[in-house]
């Protein structure tokens, strides 16, 4: 996956998805092993954090493409663990905070 968001983006973050009981900074590891340009990359393991970053740094006419969690309402934890998510509301929130209402 790594190999493949270096080939056709300009720019990666990589944030924290649905780690179960796995270590979330080992995943992001594993993807980063797929990267030989790093200088495209950043890790923020705040996924609220990534998608903030994500869209201020995006020019006029890029595209953001936010992957990963879909429409899944919850992102799973350790020991079955829900937190309530969703990348809709979360971009519809910052892209407000960022760029003003009604964006």
């Amino acid at each position: 996956m790594g190999r493949i968001a270096e080939k056709y983006c300009e720019r990666i973050i990589l944030t924290n998805e649905d780690p179960y009981d796995e270590d979330p900074k080992k995943i992001i590891d594993d993807m980063v092993r797929g990267i030989d340009n790093e200088s495209k990359l950043s890790v923020i393991m705040d996924r609220r954090t990534a998608i903030r970053t994500a869209l201020e740094e995006a020019e006029d006419g890029s595209v953001v493409i936010i992957s990963g969690k879909g429409t899944d309402p919850y992102i799973m934890g350790p020991h079955n663990t829900k937190t309530p998510w969703s990348d809709a509301k979360v971009v519809q929130q910052e892209m407000s905070a960022l760029f003003g209402e009604g964006v």
